[in-house]
């Protein structure tokens, strides 16, 4: 197991989970379940893979940190239409998972009947989507001067260059004081090259496979 303690009480693991622990939290964001099958409705013959490896790595994380709850931070499916096989089976892991799995709403999947239209509050931590703003009027929000919003969304991703010609782009988590930036844990997802976009008092965690290397401006 790689992961490491970004802040107190923030695990971040290189299989793009972020953990709270005084909460016992695990967070995922951007599964993206059906991508491939989505692809195909649509005349795109991808190959049947990904929705197995999504499975395969959840069901590992809940073993590894036996959390009280799991959150999907938005984008769970691919589409609520065209991949009737993905949505069923995230139902069922839903349905089977050994703990709470809280399905927050993303812009990819707010027809599902499963996701929670409202941010999930937990201490000074919000959680939400990201694809807009939070509403200030809100109940139930910590002060604004406390507040952390752990959001998904962006796919954020480093790219490494070594002026020779190599590049190499790995999925990565933006920290900073008052946000947490998941990387998208769907398999097929390439990420948004995050490298011109870091401010100051950031960091990124590039999540390589075998350490995490932490990226600041």
């Amino acid at each position: 197991m790689i992961n490491h303690l970004i802040q107190p009480d923030v695990v971040f693991d290189a299989r793009l989970a972020l953990y709270l622990e005084a909460t016992r939290t695990l967070i995922v964001a951007d599964l993206h379940w059906g991508y491939a099958e989505s692809h195909r409705a649509t005349g795109n013959l991808f190959p049947l893979w990904g929705d197995d490896t999504l499975e395969a790595t959840l069901r590992a994380l809940l073993i590894d940190y036996a959390p009280a709850e799991l959150v999907w931070l938005g984008d769970s499916l691919h589409t609520a239409r065209s991949a009737p096989q993905a949505r069923a089976r995230a139902e069922a892991f839903v349905r089977d998972s050994p703990v709470p799995v809280h399905v927050i709403a993303g812009n990819h999947d707010a027809l599902w009947a499963a996701v929670r239209p409202d941010p999930l509050v937990r201490g000074r931590f919000i959680m939400h989507h990201g694809d807009r703003p939070l509403d200030p009027d809100l109940p139930l929000l910590p002060p604004e001067a406390l507040r952390v919003e752990v959001i998904g969304h962006h796919h954020p991703a480093y790219t490494f260059r070594d002026g020779a010609g190599t590049r190499l782009k790995l999925p990565c988590l933006v920290q900073g004081p008052r946000r947490l930036i998941v990387p998208a844990f769907s398999p097929w997802a390439a990420g948004a090259a995050w490298n011109s976009r870091l401010v100051p008092g950031e960091t990124l965690w590039a999540a390589g496979p075998r350490r995490l290397i932490p990226v600041r401006p």
